[in-house]
């Protein structure tokens, strides 16, 4: 009886996959999906050795020349010529994009045809112009499309030259632009100059596409960004206003790149104080992350200029700060968001480029924003000087062991309101313990970068540039906490000699650290600092112990 069951299940399987054969022989290019299928299974593997994979490609090569155009539609098949260009070599990829030459339009718009021309977008440079030639005339179209905006932005953003993406921008100003490329004007400001009675009409598709790719959900590509800036750089009051009914909400997902931080720097600028609210509220819950952006962080500096109602950028910006403080500060963009707050447009944290951005809204500020500018700081500024207090007090060692949030505790100590001195007391703690105990993994604070740098900066502070109100006196509260140690850190091949040369040169600290160096120690026979420093230096190259050498010069005088 089993056997007989056995047998008859072989035969019912074998005459359903005969039928099903049948059925695949009368699918169109059955004849070479399938085989195309079976060398794909092999072409995708990971492990497939180079010599095999070549040769698996040869024999898909084979099977596909020449009918690429018919099959790419299908979805099996799209995966199989993107697992092509992927794994073929330059001459294979060539002859399959060469093949698709006058299709890519139609692919662009296809669920998994757009995939295709990603790929040889990336791979085929020989045939990008062919591509992005094919999308003239039909950019507007495109990028509110889908599947296709996808492919605009990636060619606008990655692939095409200058001159190629001045032509897909400029189908965004009118008809006339989609069949007449100005070839030698690469922005919307070279076209106006020349055609300044052009401008209203512009403007107006310009809108009109805008407001299409906003409604569409493509705002967040970077073709987009470009026109909306160029908006915003040639429209008048009422359009400006017009644009702004429409972006307030939507500012918050174009931060991402330079021209789309300009755009929202621009919002705030000219936004009323009820657009301005409605924008930090969208914005609220990413606060962090845009801190944390190359271009986003701008914006944030930018909203600092230009909100009147400190309270609730405190409430709503500034908490959201605070809660994640101590990453913030450590952060190569984060950090400057907080040094704005402390420090203002100081070119020691800010690009010269960044800053004249920042002032080319203050005059629209003028206009827009009732406050005046100090007052406006000195109450965000009092707002988070208690945390970044509290936040050096009890996160000394972790911030002073990061080169960018030691700049943040060296601008707290000068800038912070309120009562500075948790930070001193900590700081100074570090400095005291005793450096024999130091070990490779934590090291002594005067003895490291970049914390050896802080110190000498904060002694140099109290006399070079005296900004702390009221004075830290951090010279003379270091000198008295390290001087068991004076002589040990004056002898060091290292940084600390320059901490002990800036306690020398500090007018507040000069006579007791000179006296310290050339007093005896109690010890039968011990002689001064001073003469221990001279030993150290005795036979020595000029261009070793340069700061030691510099403590003797100052001794002598």
């Amino acid at each position: 009886m089993g056997i007989q069951t056995t047998t008859a299940t072989k035969e019912a399987n074998a005459q359903k996959k005969a039928l099903r054969d049948e059925r695949r022989s009368h699918k169109p290019n059955a004849e070479l999906i399938y085989p195309a299928k079976k060398l794909w299974e092999k072409l995708r593997l990971k492990e497939l050795p180079k010599p095999e994979r070549q040769q698996v490609m040869k024999e898909m090569m084979e099977l596909i020349t020449g009918k690429v155009q018919e099959i790419i539609f299908k979805h099996d098949m799209s995966r199989i010529i993107q697992s092509c260009l992927k794994h073929g070599n330059e001459a294979q990829r060539n002859v399959i994009a060469g093949e698709l030459v006058g299709h890519y339009l139609t692919l662009s718009k296809s669920m998994y045809g757009r995939f295709i021309v990603v790929k040889i977008l990336h791979y085929c440079q020989k045939y990008r112009e062919a591509i992005i030639k094919e999308f003239y005339g039909k950019v507007r179209q495109l990028i509110k499309h889908k599947e296709a905006s996808t492919i605009i932005e990636d060619a606008y953003s990655t692939y095409a030259n200058a001159a190629q993406r001045a032509g897909l921008i400029q189908e965004f100003y009118g008809p006339e632009f989609r069949i007449f490329k100005v070839e030698d004007k690469k922005t919307l400001s070279d076209i106006l100059a020349q055609n300044p009675t052009k401008k209203d009409n512009i403007m107006k598709h310009l809108m009109e596409t805008l407001k299409g790719c906003m409604e569409k959900g493509t705002v967040e590509f970077s073709i987009v960004h470009r026109g909306l800036l160029e908006y915003f750089e040639h429209a008048d009051a009422k359009g400006i206003q017009e644009m702004l009914d429409v972006m307030k909400e939507q500012a918050v997902e174009i931060l991402h790149t330079k021209e789309g931080a300009q755009v929202a720097m621009l919002c705030l600028l000219h936004a009323s104080p009820k657009d301005r609210k409605a924008m930090l509220k969208t914005m609220k819950p990413f606060v962090v992350k845009i801190c944390k952006e190359e271009y986003g962080h701008m914006v944030m500096l930018r909203m600092f200029d230009v909100v009147d109602d400190t309270v609730l950028m405190s409430k709503a910006i500034l908490a959201e700060i605070v809660k994640e403080m101590e990453d913030i500060a450590k952060d190569k963009y984060g950090r400057r968001v907080i040094l704005y707050l402390l420090a203002g447009r100081s070119p020691k944290y800010i690009s010269p480029q960044s800053i004249e951005l920042l002032a080319k809204g203050d005059l629209v500020r003028a206009n827009t924003s009732k406050k005046d500018a100090a007052v406006r700081s000195s109450e965000l500024l009092n707002y988070i000087s208690p945390s970044l207090i509290s936040l050096i007090a009890t996160k000394t060692r972790a911030l002073t062991s990061e080169p960018l949030a030691c700049q943040v505790v060296f601008e707290t100590m000068l800038h912070a309101t309120g009562d500075r001195q948790p930070a001193v007391d900590a700081l100074l703690a570090l400095a005291a313990e005793n450096p024999s105990e130091a070990t490779s993994e934590t090291p002594h604070v005067l003895m490291s970068m970049p914390t050896d740098r802080l110190y000498k900066t904060l002694v140099q502070s109290d006399y070079k540039a005296p900004l702390a109100e009221p004075s830290l006196h951090f010279a003379k509260a270091l000198l008295t906490k390290i001087s068991p140690y004076l002589g040990f850190f004056a002898q060091q091949s290292g940084s600390s000699p320059f901490i002990v040369l800036a306690l020398l040169e500090n007018p507040e600290t000069a006579e007791e650290t000179k006296k310290a160096l050339q007093a005896k120690g109690s010890a039968k026979g011990s002689i001064t600092i001073q003469k221990e420093l001279e030993k150290v230096v005795k036979g020595k190259p000029d261009n070793e112990f340069k700061a030691v050498r510099l403590i003797l010069e100052t001794l002598a005088k």
